[in-house]
């Protein structure tokens, strides 16, 4: 039972959260003036235009040493837009399902039959897989599932049932494959547990304690947990430096530290939606990892959460700095932005 304590000690942590995320806020352009955001303004702005390789519009928050130091739109969107993320809800599923773990109610290394009960039958043969299978992408499900059309209007329970169904494409915890049915499953778990819908106990546990309004997976019966929300870059934003700065509120020291480090480490690659330039070679729990190798100028690691229209939050820890692009584009136009603007950032920081 929750103590009055517990209680209030969690509602001062809530409302620190939010001032914290509240003063994060800044006008357009540059707040900082010891950074000059120049190129980094015109590198974002030149992806912008009427022509087919250009976009409608763009969105861009930067936050360096846990203060806004940058934000812009672009085209037709300004930073209230809030577009569909696809992929990028990931990271903040994980994170609902990590709460629930910081709390003692569900166990990662556990298998999730024990937590899904006679809500789903779920069969022998899937009997080994876990919730940390299910968010590092290790489980061994398909890649997605036909309920998983959001035309399709089945309820979140019923659409794990066909899930459970399915044929694994390998043994679970022998190779990693890139799984939005995985977490389709993880948020069946996490409704059984609490008693909640997904977008309630996702409302609860992870946008309001960060005051992201704007972020949602609306009212459908079966959300899309592994891509089927939509944000605007000022409020994801405040997702990701709260994991830049060690998960507090919504997670512990030790789960925060966890999202660092590639939980993938020497698995066959079943299947990865990763672009190869996108130098992505590491997963962990939402969160795709990068070495420092990879990005001259930053000692790394960094942590994305890429989407398919090209939305992209990531986190530098070398530099101590976190951003947000979002559009509504393409993979590979949004790895070009967001290799344009990383570079400019680096640059930027890294300038005498």
């Amino acid at each position: 039972m929750t103590s009055v304590r517990d209680f209030a000690r969690g509602s001062l942590l809530a409302a620190a959260a939010l001032l914290s995320a509240c003063s994060l806020e800044g006008s357009d352009e540059y707040r900082h003036r010891e950074y000059d955001w120049t190129q980094l303004a015109q590198a974002l702005d030149s992806a912008v235009g009427e022509s087919e390789t250009q976009l409608r519009g763009y969105s861009f928050v930067l936050n360096v040493d846990g203060r806004r130091e940058f934000s812009r739109a672009g085209g037709d969107m300004t930073l209230d837009t809030a577009i569909p993320i696809a992929s990028a809800a990931k990271a903040p599923a994980a994170a609902a399902l990590l709460t629930l773990e910081r709390e003692g109610r569900v166990d990662l290394d556990v298998p999730v039959s024990q937590y899904i009960g006679d809500a789903v039958t779920w069969p022998p043969a899937k009997a080994a897989i876990t919730l940390r299978m299910l968010l590092n992408h290790t489980s061994g499900l398909p890649t997605t599932s036909p309920c998983l059309d959001e035309t399709n209007m089945l309820t979140l329970q019923q659409c794990v049932a066909e899930i459970a169904q399915a044929p694994l494409d390998f043994l679970p915890g022998t190779q990693f494959g890139y799984s939005a049915a995985g977490y389709q499953v993880a948020g069946l778990v996490a409704e059984q547990v609490t008693g909640q819908s997904w977008n309630t106990l996702f409302r609860e546990r992870v946008a309001a304690p960060l005051g992201m309004a704007s972020f949602s997976y609306g009212e459908m019966s079966n959300p899309r947990v592994a891509g089927g929300a939509v944000s605007n870059a000022a409020d994801y934003i405040r997702f990701s430096q709260a994991i830049l700065g060690g998960g507090a509120p919504l997670l512990s020291k030790a789960q925060g530290q966890a999202l660092r480090q590639s939980q993938v480490s020497g698995l066959p690659v079943y299947f990865t939606p990763a672009l190869p330039d996108a130098r992505l070679e590491g997963y962990s729990l939402g969160w795709w990892i990068s070495a420092p190798a990879n990005h001259p100028g930053s000692n790394g690691p960094e942590t994305s959460d890429p989407g398919l229209l090209g939305s992209t939050p990531w986190i530098d820890y070398g530099k101590n700095y976190t951003a947000v692009l979002l559009i509504t584009g393409t993979p590979e136009k949004g790895l070009s932005m967001w290799t344009a603007a990383r570079e400019k950032v680096l640059a930027e920081l890294n300038r005498e």
